[in-house]
């Protein structure tokens, strides 16, 4: 997406139900926090520096150097509809080009559902054509790979359901964190369809081939406690602690170096990818690291005993 093209009510009060301000102080009367993103295609997405009410079926806002990009289909469960997956492309596309952006957490705006799946309701006009189908699979990889590339730590906060495409976005996200209510099942055998050979991959990578088979086969559901103990979900919290648990690793990572936490991405994706030794990536970014300004301050930071301060962006 492109830059801000200015705020949506230039000069208006967002009024209506209270909201806190970055400081956390009640307020009836912040500034309108509503910008217009627009993609090169016209299609335009708000972005929020705090929570505010909206209708768009997803939407990004910003926390200081988090950003939460938010499913809001509460109505259908988040069902992924055609315009949620270019609205996934569109909004991780823009978390990665704003370098004020260090951590990407992808929530529901309903605690009752994460996101049910696919929009099937769709499918009689994406599957009419070959043609149509072609680009609507073509879209829904494009999604995935938007949130598999990001060159910034993703995290799912998931309360609910998680099924279908909803559990394959998730999958695409580095850490997946998730409270009690929290239940995967990813359900091809009950719609007679074959699952992609790359999620199928990435299913089997996190939980063994077994239970990938288990999983695909008997459209079997997991819930939270089994999601954890086999590698689906990264860490359970109590419900009430979700939010905050999620927030206070992500607020973390914003002040840790980000040539290091970008430098894990990396590597894991190369192992991911079969490499057993050093790669001339893995390489290379060693001996960046080494010369770089986030090794000399968190050197310096401590030798001197003091909390570093990292600029890399």
């Amino acid at each position: 997406m492109g830059a801000a093209a200015g705020c949506a009510k230039p000069g208006a009060s967002c009024g209506g139900a209270a909201m806190h301000c970055a400081q956390g102080r009640r307020s009836n009367s912040l500034p309108c926090p509503w910008y217009i993103f627009q993609n090169q295609n016209g299609a335009s997405y708000r972005a929020f520096e705090r929570p505010a009410m909206t209708n768009d079926p997803i939407y990004l806002q910003k926390n200081g150097e988090m950003a939460e990009i938010v499913l809001n289909r509460p109505e259908k469960l988040n069902a992924l509809n055609a315009e949620v997956w270019k609205g996934i492309i569109d909004l991780f596309s823009q978390a990665g080009a704003d370098a004020a952006i260090k951590v990407v957490i992808l929530r529901s705006s309903a605690p009752r559902a994460f996101a049910a799946g696919a929009d099937i309701s769709e499918f009689p006009i994406v599957h009419a054509t070959a043609e149509s189908a072609g680009a609507y699979h073509d879209k829904i990889r494009h999604a995935y790979d938007a949130i598999h590339a990001l060159n910034k730590p993703t995290i799912a906060m998931i309360r609910g359901v998680c099924f279908g495409g909803g559990c394959a976005i998730a999958l695409n996200c580095d850490l997946r964190y998730i409270d009690p209510t929290a239940h995967f099942c990813i359900p091809p055998a009950r719609l007679g369809i074959a699952y992609s050979l790359l999620e199928t991959k990435r299913l089997s990578d996190l939980v063994g081939p077994s239970r990938a088979k288990e999983m695909l086969m008997g459209a079997k559901v997991i819930e939270a406690q089994e999601a954890v103990d086999i590698g689906l979900a990264t860490r359970l919290f109590e419900a009430d602690q979700l939010e905050t648990g999620t927030h206070e690793f992500a607020q973390n990572l914003c002040g840790l170096s980000q040539f290091t936490i970008r430098a894990v991405k990396t590597m894991v994706e190369e192992i991911s990818e079969g490499a057993v030794d050093e790669t001339e990536t893995s390489k290379r970014l060693r001996g960046e690291g080494f010369q770089g300004a986030d090794y000399i301050e968190g050197r310096d930071a401590f030798l001197e005993k003091r909390k570093a301060k990292f600029t890399y962006s």
